[in-house]
């Protein structure tokens, strides 16, 4: 024997149901001509009808129940039973009167909402893989409402056609009613109308599937399923959450999961061999080794986000994109950082948020790419928050293999500083590739070492330090010997002129010569008149001669001799005539014109011989006289 301990069902006794059929036969014998009137629903109708929703009703909620725990769709099962509800309760507003039908209406209702109940019940017997039905709520009708039942069906069945077969099932139903009255007042045998407690017991094969109406077993009539009973069919785990799942269980086939949340990679234990995912993210990477084949993958982002307001373009601290680009980006309060590795080239970029008086954002980037280094210094027109725009230069450095080192820009110099020891050392190469000093730094050399220099510049602020060169200099001709030379290579006449190619003065302290010629041509001169003999003779005899030595001569120079320009007596000592002196540019007496004396004393010879003729003149004449 089996105890079916969970199902309950309860059935009037006879004596009720005797009455209740009964009472159902007078109300169709006083119902006759209603029902003979198809647009009249009559009171006994109104009865079975509200039987039908009753169960109707009873078994829609418990449907609904399990297609919902089964994720099956029930939206036009719902659809159809709340237009059949909604119809029939008008019907049932009133239970004692006949009330106008709209039967064809009515019928299409009830077979919309039969078709919709079916087709889910297909959906839920297919989804467990057996017929399991609604036992609980349908078994609750089990035999003498069941009796109850059909009589109702069949009499709701045969509404419209005549009232006196409506009537004879009626009488029928009560004289069933009565004999089972009689039944139960002799005993209970197999098949007749019992009432089951909890405490009730059934044979075993008493009930079988025959006896349970498809779907009459609703979830909350089912206590438990062990999964050892599940041997054939399907399950479709997008309708199930499991809670625990052994994996030890699973020893063949293969696992497709769309989603893998682990706390840790050490929670994998299994060789994973090739890993392709389209984003990796994780709180937590534990394991100082990651071991794999090939790990593919759209985008992998690395650190927290920054919340600066200036990361419009919602970048991580590490991003690796589908394409292989390798991006670093930092932001702090007023400026952002970011590098980039592309294939082969390598950009770093620097992006301030706070614009300059004029109106412009300071930026700078540097590149590395193709054998050439890079480097850019300037602005943007507008707040670069995501590295897209590009920097207009004011400098710009370039460092490449093939055209060498090449700076552009107002402010791009080449400055050497010294000694790490040094303070206000050095020099720099300008814009221009000119060269100027640092703070104190006094020359600059060009040469194998500071002891064998080729040439020392001066370039102090001063001006005092001089430029020397410590080989023979050429320009083009001429030339600057090492032995105290002035040299011509092509062995031509050297000059002194201005810039007009005019013979200019020469200011000399000794001159050895093995000739001289002075700037005598007729072309060269201005107005030419003929001179005063007397007067330039009368000047040179003028001169007081002096013999003296200079200041810087010693012992072993000679004697010498010449006119003496006094200039430092108020009162002159030693008389030279103006016209003999000779003044630099500047109109500073710088010594004797030698050129302008050398004519005086020629003067002064041509007017010593005039007078000489003469006096020989006049001693002939004396003689002539004399001898008579």
């Amino acid at each position: 024997m089996s105890t079916l301990g969970t199902v309950s069902v309860s059935i009037t006794d006879a004596s009720t149901t005797a009455e209740t059929a009964q009472a159902t036969a007078d109300t169709a014998s006083a119902g006759v001509t209603s029902l003979n009137t198809s647009s009249i629903m009559s009171v006994i109708e109104k009865q079975q009808l509200e039987y039908s929703l009753t169960v109707a009703t009873i078994q829609y909620t418990a449907i609904v129940t399990t297609a919902k725990s089964s994720s099956i769709s029930t939206t036009a099962l719902t659809t159809a039973y709340n237009a059949m509800n909604t119809y029939e309760s008008s019907l049932l507003a009133d239970l004692t009167t006949a009330s106008t039908v709209d039967r064809d209406n009515l019928t299409t209702l009830q077979s919309t909402y039969n078709t919709a109940y079916s087709n889910v019940q297909t959906l839920i017997n297919n989804s467990f893989g057996s017929s399991i039905s609604e036992a609980a709520a349908s078994a609750a009708t089990a035999s003498t409402a069941a009796s109850t039942a059909s009589a109702a069906a069949t009499s709701a069945g045969v509404v419209g056609s005549n009232a006196s077969s409506t009537a004879s099932a009626a009488s029928a139903a009560a004289s069933q009613a009565s004999a089972d009255y009689t039944t139960l007042s002799t005993g209970v045998s197999d098949g007749s109308l019992i009432h089951i407690t909890t405490k009730t017991t059934i044979d075993e094969a008493v009930i079988g599937t025959a006896e349970l109406a498809d779907a009459a077993i609703t979830n909350a009539k089912i206590g438990s399923v062990s999964a050892s009973k599940l041997t054939a069919g399907t399950i479709d785990f997008s309708t199930i959450t499991g809670t625990n799942i052994n994996a030890t269980n699973i020893t063949t086939g293969t696992l497709d999961v769309a989603r893998l949340n682990v706390g840790s990679l050490s929670a994998l234990s299994a060789d994973l061999g090739t890993v392709t995912s389209g984003t990796i993210k994780g709180n937590t990477i534990t394991g100082t080794v990651i071991n794999g084949g090939t790990i593919n993958s759209g985008v992998i982002n690395s650190g927290t986000k920054s919340t600066s307001s200036y990361n419009t373009g919602g970048y991580y601290p590490l991003t690796i994109n589908a394409s292989g680009v390798y991006t670093s980006t930092m932001f702090d309060s007023s400026v952002g950082l970011q590098a980039a590795i592309d294939q082969a080239s390598l950009t770093t970029s620097v992006r301030y948020y706070t614009a300059s008086s004029d109106g412009t954002y300071y930026a700078n980037q540097t590149s590395l790419s193709n054998g050439q280094l890079t480097l850019t210094d300037g602005y943007t027109a507008a707040s670069d928050n995501t590295f897209s725009s590009g920097v207009t230069a004011t400098g710009s450095v370039s460092l490449s293999s093939v055209y060498g080192i090449n700076l552009y820009g107002n402010t791009q110099t080449i400055t050497f500083n010294g000694l790490i020891t040094d303070t206000n050392k050095g020099i720099t190469f300008t814009t221009y590739g000119n060269i100027k000093s640092n703070g104190d730094q006094g020359t600059w050399y060009v040469g194998y070492s500071n002891d064998s220099q080729t040439a020392n510049f001066g370039i102090d602020s001063a001006g005092s330090n001089p430029i020397t060169f410590s080989r023979e200099l050429w320009v083009s001709n001429m030339g600057l010997g090492l032995a105290h030379q002035i040299r011509s290579k092509d062995g031509g006449g050297i000059y002194f002129t201005d810039d007009s190619s005019a013979r200019v003065d020469t200011y000399h302290k000794n001159i050895y010569y093995s000739g001289s010629s002075s700037k005598s041509l007729l072309s060269e001169k201005t107005n030419v008149e003929a001179a005063d003999i007397n007067y330039w003779s009368n000047l040179a005899m003028s001169i007081d001669l002096a013999t003296y030595n200079y200041d810087t001569d010693d012992y072993t120079d000679p004697l010498r001799l010449s006119g003496i320009i006094d200039d430092v007596n108020a009162t002159k000592e030693w008389v030279l005539p103006e016209a003999f002196y000779a003044r630099d540019e500047d109109g500073n007496i710088v010594g004797i014109d030698n050129g302008v004396l050398l004519n005086a004393v020629l003067a002064l010879s041509q007017e010593q011989a005039k007078q000489i003729d003469e006096l020989n003149t006049n001693v002939l004449a004396m003689e002539a006289k004399i001898n008579g």
